[in-house]
């Protein structure tokens, strides 16, 4: 028998208008994952429907986040092998 574990990083953001939050971001990211799913909540729908761009660009900017943690997992396990 032999241990094995595996590494994931869980992580959150928020979007906020004039200091109201708008949505929340959430995803978890892991050694292996080609591709990273972003969960989505909006907690001020009014809000969300008047500042749709910002909020998206957020999103976009938190998928970036998480590509580039996938990123730097992958680039980790590569050194670990050499």
């Amino acid at each position: 028998m032999a241990l094995s574990t595996s590494q994931s990083i869980s992580l959150t953001g928020a979007s906020t208008i004039n200091g109201v939050q708008v949505a929340t971001f959430s995803t978890v990211v892991s050694k292996g994952l080609s591709y990273t799913s972003v969960s989505t909540q909006i907690t001020d729908q009014d809000l969300y429907e008047k500042n749709k761009a910002e909020v998206r660009k957020d999103r976009n900017d938190f998928q970036t986040v998480a590509d580039n943690l996938t990123d730097s997992l992958e680039s980790e396990s590569a050194k670990d092998t050499e």
